[in-house]
């Protein structure tokens, strides 16, 4: 058995993951650089029979060239960037680490409405220039924390504001009503309620269609002016022209952007010049949360490889299409 990885940090936090593939007679092998193309990975897929990666793009062609292609593991959550339904339809299983960096994605959430409130970041580069000024900024206790998307990422952001003093509402399109009452979270009817009180627009959502460009022109118009957008999820949820626009305009006080579309963010991008708060993707990289991934992802691929569990996938059907084949 071998194991295509493109993933950069697959296995460097958790050595353990790499000896359990080998202790199981599965051999791991690097892609020839980091960040292949999706042509780059068609062209090394061929004799592999998982592929372990990152933020690469697995479409038809890289499936179609998966001669013995059996899983596809995403280390990390998002799973936009992989074609799962022409996965399903060769029989090949898809697979995340969903929970493994919850807390690193939820931390630099919190840590980024900090920066984006007080301009942490603007006096940072103020001080180095070598001037002493300071502006005053906000505070987010007594503030409204709104929170689209409850998932597990979603959940611990609440977890992690709840020493803070805020009000937290939230909209999410199948809530757990027990586990918000519990924690003190309002829930929204809809995700422009939720724009509309919020001082603090946090977007914890998966990417999908009905999700690309959630945050518009007509959202950000319902924020407050005074509000502030982050987002630590997905660069495609997020509108980036509107955003630009609503900066400049001074719709909104600020954002706080961890994410963005295309990655990397383009030299040129507006965004790099809106005022906004911007991060390279950050928010899952932690030493913890890598090793969190990798060791889940090593597990996965031994139960799939060796024992036909299909547990950690997200489209198991593609096992009984592979077992129809057979």
């Amino acid at each position: 058995m071998r194991v295509l990885v493109t993933s950069k940090s697959f296995g460097h936090a958790a050595p353990e993951a790499l000896d359990l593939l080998a202790a199981n007679g599965i051999e791991v092998v690097r892609g020839s650089r980091p960040s292949l193309s999706a042509a780059e990975i068609a062209a090394e897929i061929p004799g592999f029979d998982a592929l372990v990666v990152g933020n690469d793009p697995v479409d038809a062609g890289v499936l179609a060239a998966g001669d013995r292609l059996r899983l596809v593991h995403m280390h990390g959550t998002g799973l936009d960037a992989i074609d799962i339904p022409a996965a399903t339809a060769r029989g090949v299983l898809v697979a995340n680490a969903p929970g493994a960096n919850r807390n690193a994605v939820a931390e630099l959430t919190v840590a980024l409405m900090l920066v984006a409130a007080r301009s942490i970041d603007r006096h940072i580069d103020i001080l180095r220039s070598g001037r002493w000024e300071r502006t005053p900024g906000h505070e987010i206790s007594g503030k409204t924390v709104g929170i689209l998307g409850l998932g597990q990422i979603g959940r611990r952001i609440v977890e992690l504001l709840s020493g803070f003093g805020v009000r937290t509402v939230a909209f999410d399109v199948a809530p757990d009503r027990d586990w918000a009452a519990r924690n003190g979270v309002t829930l929204a009817a809809g995700a422009d309620e939720v724009c509309a009180e919020a001082d603090f627009v946090v977007l914890a959502l998966s990417l999908n269609a009905q999700t690309r460009s959630f945050i518009g022109a007509r959202r950000l118009g319902l924020m407050k002016r005074g509000s502030y957008l982050i987002n630590t999820a997905r660069g495609g949820l997020v509108d980036e022209a509107a955003l630009c626009a609503a900066l400049r305009d001074k719709a909104i006080a600020g954002a706080a952007i961890d994410v963005f579309d295309p990655e990397p963010l383009p030299p040129d991008s507006p965004l790099r010049h809106s005022g906004a708060t911007l991060t390279p993707h950050l928010a899952a990289t932690s030493v913890e949360s890598a090793g969190n991934v990798s060791r889940i992802v090593a597990r996965n691929v031994v139960d799939v490889l060796l024992h036909g569990r299909a547990a950690c996938a997200v489209n198991p059907q593609a096992l009984a299409r592979r077992l129809e084949e057979t």
